[in-house]
């Protein structure tokens, strides 16, 4: 078996996320959180992975591979790990502490409807809860 894996795509064009074993990938959500915080990705651009790739990275590290969400967090978590200070955050902007829950981002604190960046704010697959209002929308 391949170990050329692609486990993860972020880009401009989602058409190009394809895994050349296991083909299209699926789209995610297009923020992370790390160390309690949601950071969503300054620009519109799409967050995909491979479930196969990750279920076997996943399997492989010892990491959680009950189900393909699970899989896909903690190949988020090495990437995010082993990139985030070398140039990875630059691609996000920090929003506070919070969570994803569906298609639902629940921030839990304040901000002005400016500070989430136009592209999630005008989401249609996307809702963004802040503490104080219902929705950022």
């Amino acid at each position: 078996m391949s170990q050329n894996r692609r486990p993860i795509y972020i880009g401009t064009e989602p058409d190009d996320a394809t895994c050349e074993r296991h083909g299209q990938m699926e789209r995610q959500a297009p923020v992370v959180t790390f160390d309690g915080h949601i950071h969503a990705l300054t620009k519109p651009v799409s967050v995909c992975n491979c479930p196969e790739c990750c279920l076997e990275i996943a399997r492989e590290s010892g990491g959680p591979s009950q189900t393909e969400q699970d899989a896909f967090e903690s190949c988020w978590r090495q990437l995010v790990d082993a990139e985030w200070r070398n140039g990875l955050q630059r691609l996000f902007i920090d929003l506070g502490r919070g969570a994803v829950e569906d298609d639902t981002i629940h921030i839990h604190e304040k901000l002005d409807a400016e500070e989430i960046p136009n592209y999630l704010r005008d989401s249609e697959e996307w809702t963004v809860q802040t503490m104080g209002n219902s929705s950022a929308e």
